[in-house]
């Protein structure tokens, strides 16, 4: 039976006219900018995260509903950021949650997942949809000429239908809606488990399959200190729903869940809202991913 895995410069104060009719491409460009400056300004920030994750049947009626977990971003040793376990809704105690950042983060997937906001900001069939009040509407079309580029970001971002919202001040990517309607971000890892007697590796499989929808919002997070360059846009809600198919088990953080038997059809529904927290002086970090 499988096993399935989750990991999951500003531009000018006001754009010009000729902004509002540019191609989709180089909209997604300007977005790609905005979106790489924003990864910039993490090290004034940290953030907590917590996960709600239910199964639910074809006819999305719950199933089973498995412990909530709390996460924050911690940083390494190498200055890289992770997401290390707070607490667990039935009480287990996390893993290392006395330890260092490296303790920590240990055993998580060391390969970044391929479904990213940069990569699909990158995509080549993209067009502008209709657009109004403070925002533009790029969508993001099925790519199946790229679907087996050897790039994992590439094939992944060649199998998404997706809404992308810019904010039209500084062309954000503020909201991301969409559906995994090719099998490009499927792959294999291995999960370190942390958990129960048997604390070992195990091979499964990233729940990025063919079906899977996802949504992601960002807000603005505004300096306390009244420095407009340091304001950090964070993804503050997803949602996540992945086909189950046939799958024994999930893993979690490192934690191996079985899945309740009987829901060929099933999905596995992942809704996550993060807090941040501004620091109160400046740290030397690196941004690694969203969403978290």
């Amino acid at each position: 039976m499988a096993v399935l895995r989750f990991y999951f410069a500003l531009l000018p104060a006001v754009l010009p006219v000729a902004a509002q009719v540019l191609p989709a491409r180089d909209l997604l460009a300007k977005a790609q900018i905005a979106f790489s400056e924003n990864q910039r300004r993490d090290i004034h920030w940290n953030w907590t995260t917590t996960e709600v994750y239910l199964v639910l049947d074809a006819a999305e009626r719950e199933k089973q509903r498995l412990p909530v977990v709390t996460v924050e971003s911690v940083i390494r040793k190498d200055g890289r950021r992770c997401n290390a376990v707070l607490s667990w809704g039935d009480g287990v105690e996390p893993y290392q949650v006395n330890g260092d950042a490296d303790a920590r983060c240990a055993g998580q997937d060391p390969v970044e997942p391929p479904l990213r906001i940069a990569s699909l900001l990158q995509s080549l069939k993209a067009t502008v949809e209709p657009s109004s009040g403070d925002f533009y509407t790029v969508a993001l079309h099925h790519d199946k000429a790229r679907v087996h580029d050897e790039r994992p970001e590439v094939r992944c971002t060649a199998s998404v239908e997706a809404t992308v919202r810019l904010d039209r001040t500084t062309l954000f990517p503020v909201h991301v809606e969409g559906k995994l309607v090719d099998s490009g971000c499927e792959g294999v890892t291995t999960a370190a488990l942390h958990y129960g007697d048997d604390a070992t590796a195990e091979r499964s499989q990233r729940a990025l399959f063919k079906g899977t929808t996802f949504r992601m919002d960002f807000a603005l997070q505004k300096d306390k200190y009244g420095h407009q360059e340091n304001s950090y846009w964070i993804s503050t809600d997803q949602h996540w729903s992945c086909p189950v198919g046939r799958a024994a088990a999930v893993i979690c953080y490192n934690r191996r869940f079985v899945l309740t038997a009987g829901i060929p059809k099933g999905y596995l529904v992942k809704d996550i809202r993060t807090t941040a927290q501004e620091f109160g002086a400046q740290s030397s970090t690196r941004f690694d991913s969203v969403p978290k």
